[in-house]
């Protein structure tokens, strides 16, 4: 059975003790390869029921030791800052009240997201291609993560781009800052994006105006990005009867590992 390490970083961006999830491919040992990395937010949720979101996982260790013929790739974890990751993973600051959420109160979220990836660029990055063998250059390292953690992911596409050229962004909660996400893509250089994976769950809430806004929303998105990427770059789904849950997300994994990593 594959298996996990977990690290120890003092963030000084963040102002907190962050846990890093690390997987190796499981050649690892035993050859003198270099492989790419894909960094994933909500790093407690990836590996282990025992520290993942009300004990639900993305499945990523199972996902590799039943399709051994996925692209092997070096899986790097950021743990989420708790009642900090939406301020951590959201790029603009927003009120829930304001897009129609009133009992999440008046309190205002988001605006950190570039201290969240200057962390990992700064700290965690060069870290982890030190100590172990990868390819370091932008065109072979990719982020990706769901909800919040989409809208991070193309906050990258955006703005970090000579870091990182491989995005994954599912399930996006673009809706919370949608039209300021928006006017952000149009106005991006994304010549430097080799692959960009979307999706989102047509049962992403219970609600059914929920669900409408969430689909809506992407289709928004994606209408912005098919213009800017070449087909070959872009990979849009609207999955139905997917959910907001991590289980959702791992039925999808090897797919989007796959196109990610592929060429």
């Amino acid at each position: 059975m594959k298996q996990y390490s977990v690290l120890m970083f003092d963030s000084k961006e963040l102002n907190r003790e962050v846990r890093i999830y690390l997987m190796l491919p499981s050649n690892y040992r035993n050859t003198q390869k270099r492989y790419p990395v894909l960094y994933m937010h909500d790093g407690q949720n990836l590996f282990d029921a025992k520290t993942g979101y009300k004990n639900m996982t993305w499945g990523i260790l199972e996902a590799f030791e039943e399709n051994p013929k996925l692209p092997e790739v070096i899986i790097v974890g950021i743990e989420n800052g708790g009642e900090k990751r939406s301020d951590e993973l959201v790029p603009i600051p927003f009120n829930f009240s304001n897009i129609g959420n009133p009992e999440y109160g008046e309190d205002t979220y988001g605006g950190k997201t570039d201290d969240y990836l200057c962390f990992i660029i700064n700290q965690v990055k060069p870290y982890i291609d030190k100590h172990f063998r990868t390819y370091k250059s932008a065109k072979n390292t990719a982020i990706m993560g769901s909800s919040f953690g989409g809208v991070s992911s193309m906050y990258a596409a955006c703005h970090y781009n000579n870091y990182f050229s491989r995005f994954g962004c599912l399930s996006n909660a673009w809706y919370v800052v949608q039209d300021e996400m928006e006017k952000m893509i149009q106005k991006s250089d994304l010549s430097k994006v080799k692959k960009l994976y979307m999706d989102v769950g047509t049962k992403e809430s219970s609600k059914a105006l929920n669900n409408e806004l969430y689909i809506s929303s992407n289709n928004k998105v994606y209408d912005i990005i098919k213009d800017k990427l070449d087909p070959s770059k872009l990979k849009y789904e609207i999955i139905e009867g997917a959910k907001h849950y991590e289980t959702a997300w791992a039925k999808r994994l090897p797919v989007i590992i796959r196109f990610l990593f592929n060429d």
